[in-house]
């Protein structure tokens, strides 16, 4: 009995960290992309930017620049142009 509550206690456990590791390295990769977005923005830069160009300068994966922003609260499509992202 002992063995299957130590066992369960450690699978929650690791649960929890995987679960907590992917929130706070979504949470840095929103950062890092909503501060590109507004640095650009206030040097004059149009107020969109394709996802290609997104993951250039903050140096993400295309397709995790996509996932990110498409979770983000804070970062929205662009409606005028495909596979671009704004601040909100």
């Amino acid at each position: 009995m002992d063995i299957i509550i130590i066992a369960a206690v450690v699978v929650i456990a690791l649960l929890a960290h995987v679960a907590l590791y992917r929130w706070v390295k979504f949470e840095i990769q929103e950062g890092v992309i909503l501060q590109y977005l507004r640095d650009e923005a206030d040097s004059g830069a149009p107020d969109h930017h394709h996802t290609e160009t997104i993951a250039a300068h903050t140096r993400l994966a295309k397709d995790r620049v996509a996932k990110v922003c498409q979770r983000s609260r804070d970062i929205r499509p662009d409606p005028d142009a495909v596979d671009s992202w704004r601040v909100q």
